[in-house]
């Protein structure tokens, strides 16, 4: 049986300064993004979160995290990066 074909966007990053942080930029820049992928044919959207920072790195993803699962992203894998 063959599986009907669907187009698939990916989201890499999305970024606010932090002195920006607060006022909706986030939400904005994805669904302008969502909003592309969509007029480009996209059917399903997989959106990558670098989420695994080393220990004293300042980076922190509760808010982007936040935001994708209010806008219907729900984890479905793990990626992890590793240096040597």
């Amino acid at each position: 049986m063959e599986r009907p074909c669907r187009a698939r966007g990916f989201q890499w990053w999305i970024g606010v300064e932090p002195a920006a942080r607060g006022r909706g930029l986030g939400r904005a820049l994805l669904d302008t993004a969502l909003d592309v992928l969509h007029r480009m044919g996209a059917s399903e959207v997989i959106l990558f979160v670098d989420d695994d920072a080393p220990l004293g790195d300042d980076r922190d993803r509760t808010a982007a995290k936040a935001l994708y699962k209010s806008s219907g992203f729900e984890e479905i894998d793990r990626l992890h990066s590793f240096t040597k």
